[in-house]
């Protein structure tokens, strides 16, 4: 069938008129569409590369892991743990051998005393006064709450004697150097020497004392 000519003008002035208002929005829009595309090719290539780079990471802790083990492993053949259990022990035997032992604080105290006095007594040096010792807890913690580590330094008390004793330095000389190779620890906190008329040497001087039955 023929299209008649005026049928085919007007087709052709619509199409035109169309073009004309139109075809410019038409252009931005194929425009946008290939912004959109590129932007989708953008982020789909960045999610490759982020789930490269966590592949990669998960693999080095996957082996960081692995090389754990085997170190552990390795260990637990070779009874590592169990011999530094041992010494470990046998470190805490020394330990405890050097703290003050009794039955209780009182006798301890006499104990520390009778210590003193006999290696003063060596190099003849008597105190000028009294013997004054004293006990504070070495932990100042509270009390633990329940179900928890108790803390072994709570039964340890350090005890002080405050001593005052005649002017001699080769006696004092010596008295120091008992205390250094004691078989117990024996600490000097405090040491003041005066000379002049009435020379004297004062001395502040601890031990520790420990119940075995509290542990």
């Amino acid at each position: 069938m023929k299209i008649p000519q005026p049928v085919r003008k007007a087709a052709s002035d619509l199409r035109d008129r169309f073009m004309e208002r139109y075809g410019k929005d038409l252009v931005l829009s194929d425009r946008l569409k290939t912004m959109i595309a590129a932007i989708a090719v953008i982020l789909f290539l960045s999610s490759l590369l982020g789930l490269h780079q966590l592949v990669v990471s998960l693999e080095r802790h996957y082996v960081r892991a692995q090389t754990d083990m085997a170190r552990l492993q390795s260990q637990i053949r070779t009874n590592v743990w169990q011999e530094r259990r041992q010494q470990g022990q046998i470190l805490k035997s020394v330990l405890e051998e050097r703290l003050w032992t009794a039955q209780t604080p009182g006798l301890a105290d006499a104990g520390f005393e009778k210590w003193l006095r006999d290696h003063m007594g060596r190099y003849k040096m008597e105190p000028m006064q009294q013997i004054q010792i004293r006990r504070v807890p070495v932990s100042r913690t509270t009390a633990p709450a329940p179900g928890a580590t108790p803390d072994k330094l709570s039964e340890i008390q350090r005890m002080t004697a405050k001593l005052v004793l005649p002017f001699d330095s080769q006696g004092l000389s010596n008295f120091l150097a008992d205390v250094a190779e004691g078989e117990k620890t024996v600490v000097i906190d405090r040491l003041s020497v005066r000379a002049g008329r009435n020379a004297r040497i004062e001395m502040d001087i601890s031990a520790f004392y420990w119940a075995p039955g509290k542990s």
